[in-house]
């Protein structure tokens, strides 16, 4: 693996489940969504060090953290 790939690689991936179908339809889902929709994110332990635009992926691990703590 070339400096460069490993760089960018996930160091341990996480798992990044999806949203499901039902809470695509919760205020809580949507509310989250349009504060984070216009956000370049980087989560290491699954993109590795390369940013990208907000998921409902990143949105269901706001919530699913919110509800750990809650």
């Amino acid at each position: 693996m070339s400096e460069v790939e490993s760089t960018f690689a996930p160091k341990d991936p996480a798992p990044w489940p999806d949203p499901t179908p039902e809470m695509l339809e919760t205020p809580e889902f949507n509310a989250v969504w349009d504060c984070i929709k216009s956000w370049d994110i980087c989560v290491p332990e699954v993109d590795g060090e390369l940013y990208s635009g907000a998921t409902g992926n990143h949105v269901r691990a706001i919530l699913d953290a919110l509800e750990m703590v809650g």
